[in-house]
C-alpha cells in the first residue's frame, strides 16, 4: 500500500516535482579535508598580514574641522555651544536654547501638573496630556518655528562656519 506523504519524485498537480525529491538547491560548503582552499580564502594569518600590509598603504585621512557659529539664546542671554540644541526663536535670526523654549512655553500657557509641553516637528510645540485609556491627547498647538524662519536659520549656520 502507498503512503499518501510519500511524494518524493512524485510529479505534483502543478506539473513540477515534489520539493522531497532531493533537487533542492545544496548549501556551499566550506573546503572538504584535503581540498585545497579557493584563491580568494585565506588563512586567518595570511587575512592579517593582508589586512596590515593594505593599512601601510593607505593615505590618513584629514577631516577638516567644522566651527559652529556660538550664538546667544534670546531667553536666557547665554551661549549655545551646539547649534543642533537650538531653536529659531518666531523672529528671523534669533536663536534659543530648546530647553528655554519648552519652560517659556510651559509657563506662558500655564500649563497644569498632568500636563507636558511636547515638541511634535516642523517647529510646532504641543501642550499635552493623556486621556483615560492612556493615549496621548493634544490640547493645544502652538507654532513656533515657521518653515521660512527654519530655513533662514540653515542659511546663517551655512553662512558662519569656518
Amino acid at each position: 500500500m502507498e503512503n499518501d506523504h510519500d511524494t518524493k519524485g512524485k510529479e505534483m498537480p502543478h506539473g513540477r516535482p515534489s520539493k522531497k525529491d532531493g533537487n533542492r538547491r545544496k548549501r556551499r560548503r566550506q573546503g572538504k579535508p584535503g581540498q585545497k582552499a579557493a584563491k580568494n580564502e585565506q588563512n586567518p594569518v595570511q587575512q592579517a598580514e593582508h589586512k596590515r600590509k593594505s593599512e601601510r598603504n593607505r593615505e590618513p585621512v584629514i577631516v577638516p574641522m567644522v566651527h559652529e557659529p556660538v550664538p546667544t539664546c534670546a531667553l536666557c542671554g547665554k551661549p549655545i555651544d551646539a547649534i543642533a540644541q537650538a531653536i529659531c526663536g518666531p523672529e528671523s535670526e534669533t536663536f534659543n536654547h530648546f530647553d528655554c523654549v519648552l519652560r517659556k512655553i510651559a509657563d506662558d500657557e500655564h500649563v497644569k501638573p498632568h500636563q507636558k509641553v511636547s515638541y511634535i516637528g516642523r517647529g510646532v510645540f504641543a501642550i499635552v496630556e493623556t486621556d483615560e485609556q492612556g493615549r496621548f491627547v493634544f490640547v493645544k498647538r502652538i507654532p513656533f518655528e515657521s518653515p521660512e524662519i527654519f530655513q533662514s536659520m540653515k542659511r546663517y549656520v551655512e553662512d558662519h562656519k569656518k
